[in-house]
């Protein structure tokens, strides 16, 4: 075992009492924590993680923000999202007409991951983190706060509100030109639910929460062999392992059983529907008799046709280049933990943590497609279908979102370790 501390930005924080003991989650290093004073950040001197900021940082914020969201998810899911006119013909949507839409064009199960990410799992996103900032508030420290505290965050990554945002703003530019389209009231309480979620993302601190949630470790015995819980990074006796954590509940390892082979798994289905995602067309566009495929790359250059070229990048980056970065990032993990390398181990966490925290933003073009398929619709002279593209590529974002998930990146530095204690 190795205690390491790194402080950034705090000249005088060093002279404080320690701050407790965590794990890294991202390299296992074990590490004493200074307290942060002022605005700072305490990163991990091995591979770069940051363990903890305070700039900008605020639970009583973050609380007031999750509760401002609750309040706001009643009218965003049930009041108009868009209206809009074709020839006299008044079309109005809501949040989940999208969703069911592509639901009765054939594709039931895309609807329903659609349908979690956009409407359950914010719910239940907001309310156990809402629980949680509350307990913490109030002074109750209950035996499933740790656990509940978990789950809020697993649900962040799911819950696709403020993504959704850049595909409501791309559906919404598409139909705009040729069409009077208006935002309703639930349109406008999805854009701020969308700045909510990441206002609250941005304003938690959550080592500050698991040290309020605790228990914390203060000091550790140098004769003895510890490990620490790769979700709250709390350090416990390498006996425990397989065991439940004491703070958030979830099992203990020192390497996540099976979990390179698993994201290989998950990775080799996304290859295998990456080629469809691109080949086949995304959306096929119906005017009067004609049929018109719109594959991802088509949708990207007609952006650039209409002069919106900030959401052809966009579109560009999220559905090409964050799926093909990520597929070949785990590509190249896997194998660096088959063949033991300790190279570049720095740069191979660094980008895990990068497809992790951008992975979920390639749902923008399949968002968008939903925005506007219920309301381009005129019996007979316009409609908007799915494509065989879309649940392709669904599942690609999806797969690939599993497998980063499962990925352990302390396997990365498992040869390291071993040479290190040679």
């Amino acid at each position: 075992m190795s205690l390491d501390t790194t402080l950034i930005g705090v000249p005088d924080a060093a002279q404080d009492p320690p701050h407790g003991i965590e794990v890294c989650p991202d390299c296992g290093l074990i590490q004493q924590l200074p307290p942060l004073q002022g605005r700072g950040k305490l990163a991990c001197p091995r591979c770069g993680h940051v363990l903890e900021r305070t700039s900008g940082r605020s639970i009583n914020a973050a609380l007031a923000m999750t509760l401002s969201a609750l309040f706001l998810l009643i009218p965003a899911n049930f009041l108009p999202l868009l209206s809009v006119d074709i020839f006299g013909v008044h079309h109005q949507s809501v949040l989940a007409s999208g969703i069911w839409g592509v639901a009765e064009q054939g594709w039931p199960l895309v609807a329903l991951i659609l349908a979690l990410e956009l409407l359950v799992l914010p719910f239940f996103r907001f309310s156990t983190l809402a629980m949680v900032l509350l307990q913490l508030d109030t002074g109750h420290y209950p035996y499933w706060l740790g656990r509940m505290f978990r789950w809020s965050e697993w649900l962040d990554q799911w819950a696709m509100l403020d993504v959704f945002l850049i595909g409501f703003g791309i559906g919404y530019e598409r139909v705009a030109p040729f069409l009077p389209i208006e935002v309703g009231t639930g349109g406008w309480c999805v854009v701020g639910l969308a700045f909510l979620s990441m206002l609250t993302r941005a304003t938690l601190e959550r080592r500050e929460i698991w040290r309020r949630i605790g228990p914390n470790m203060e000091s550790l015995d140098p004769d003895q062999d510890y490990i620490g819980c790769g979700h709250c990074g709390m350090p416990v006796h390498a006996q425990q392992e397989g065991q439940n954590c004491p703070r958030c509940a979830a099992k203990i390892w020192r390497f996540k059983p099976r979990a390179t082979m698993r994201t290989l798994a998950f990775a080799l289905a996304g290859f295998f529907c990456y080629p469809f995602a691109y080949l086949f067309p995304m959306e096929y566009n119906y005017q009067i008799g004609k049929m018109e495929g719109y594959t991802i790359m088509t949708g990207v250059m007609k952006l650039i046709d209409a002069h919106f070229l900030l959401f052809a990048a966009i579109i560009f980056m999220a559905s090409i280049v964050i799926p093909f970065l990520k597929l070949f990032s785990l590509s190249w993990f896997f194998i660096s933990v088959r063949i033991h390398s300790v190279k570049r181990l720095r740069l191979k966490t660094e980008i895990y943590r990068l497809i992790k925290t951008i992975g979920r933003w390639s749902h923008v073009d399949v968002f968008t497609v939903t925005v506007f398929l219920p309301l381009m619709h005129l019996s007979g002279l316009l409609a908007v279908y799915v494509g065989y593209a879309l649940p392709a590529f669904l599942a690609v974002v999806v797969l690939t979102m599993i497998a980063t998930e499962l990925f352990d990146p302390r396997a990365l530095w498992a040869a390291y370790l071993k040479e290190s204690h040679e």
